[in-house]
């Protein structure tokens, strides 16, 4: 019997250094520093990668306390402790300065509560990505696709701005030609050139999004706004508006005047896609895992091709006659400029889902120094 209960324990044992053994393989090959502590505080998993980012040795750190291995921190960046005092996780938290290196940068985090089967807390776990060069990269990419994509836009609102120059033009001839009716003609001119400052004002937000103080919005008010406006539209082109709105949405930090104008160039192009009638149905909800307020404007139009479907976020690339092209670029321009994204869905015949989601009010933690305020 003791010979068999050596053998169990031996053999428990071997399964303990086995999985552990497992667990230090997985964390030494995870993109990212990893750092774990037990409820004493103590530091008991250290991996490759955190050795790089905080330039101390494992065997330096094991066993010892995370205030004495980081001592000159404040105690709302201690994140593991946090973790186990207040049971406050983080997932996917963005920051723009890690305390722990004094380096400015772009830095993910996650932090996990570990419990055994009773659910009792056994310590917690941080995963730190520095993807700082990846950002600085892709800006690079994105400052190049956009120098690429400047011809392809202005020859897409050539034709915007030359139409009504030339109309204006021979407006203004008509004006001193007939002086009876003067005014007459210079005001279609002066309409035409309206129409030149509007497209300037939308090239421009392409490029430049209003650095206008950002707003709490309720995304609700706002959406039921607009439709006012496009309703009149829907009636004269035979298409019902449906709406349904969850009454419950927390508020959005965004710049109004800017959605308004991306939901109209989604509006319109839905309006455009019915050509004898049809209905557009808008909703609201709220997405609590991800924490975005989610807009959805689904039509019966027509539909989009799957290679056409591809292009349509591109710059000039449209299906209509006459058409600049540049609705739905300024549209995820603007999406993006407030950390939302936009998915489109078609079938040819059927219609066209367009869901955009915008983060609700607290979850914007991009320009923040800090994870945890006091």
């Amino acid at each position: 019997m003791e010979l068999e209960s050596a053998a169990k324990k031996s053999s428990w044992s071997d399964d303990c250094e086995f999985w552990h053994e497992i667990a230090r393989i997985f964390a030494d090959s995870t993109w990212g520093a990893v750092i774990a502590i037990d409820l004493k505080e103590k530091i008991i998993a250290f991996n490759k990668q955190a050795e790089c980012a905080f330039s101390k040795k494992k065997e330096e750190v094991i066993g010892h306390s995370l205030k004495k291995v980081f001592p000159h921190l404040a105690y709302k960046d201690y994140y593991l402790l946090h973790a186990i005092h207040h049971g406050r996780e983080l997932k996917d938290v963005e920051t723009d300065y890690c305390p722990y290196t004094r380096q400015r940068g772009a830095f993910l985090h996650n932090v996990r509560l570990v419990k055994n089967r009773r659910g009792n807390i056994g310590g917690a776990v941080w995963l730190r990505k520095d993807f700082t060069f990846d950002k600085r990269f892709h800006q690079e990419v994105s400052n190049a696709e956009i120098h690429a994509i400047a011809s392809q836009i202005a020859a897409g609102t050539a034709h915007e701005i030359r139409n009504p120059l030339t109309a204006s033009i021979g407006y203004i001839q008509l004006a001193q030609k007939k002086k009876n009716e003067a005014d007459k003609y210079l005001e279609f001119a002066l309409e035409e050139l309206r129409q030149i400052d509007s497209c300037i004002s939308n090239l421009l937000s392409l490029f430049y999004p209003d650095k206008k103080v950002l707003q709490l919005i309720n995304i609700n008010y706002l959406v039921e706004d607009l439709l006012q406006l496009v309703q009149n539209v829907g009636i004269m082109a035979n298409v019902v508006i449906n709406t349904d709105f969850r009454e419950e949405i927390p508020l959005c930090l965004a710049v109004g005047k800017l959605l308004k104008h991306a939901l109209l160039n989604i509006l319109r192009n839905a309006l455009e896609a019915m050509g004898s009638g049809g209905s557009i149905t808008v909703t609201t909800s709220y997405d609590k895992v991800q924490n975005f307020v989610i807009i959805t404007v689904k039509d019966t139009g027509v539909g989009i091709s799957k290679a056409h479907l591809k292009q349509i976020f591109l710059p000039s690339f449209s299906t209509k006659e006459g058409s600049s092209g540049l609705g739905l670029t300024m549209a995820k321009r603007i999406i993006r400029y407030h950390n939302g994204f936009i998915n489109v869905t078609s079938t040819l015949g059927k219609g066209t889902t367009v869901e955009i989601g915008i983060p609700a009010a607290g979850r914007q933690q991009s320009n923040e120094n800090t994870i945890f305020h006091s």
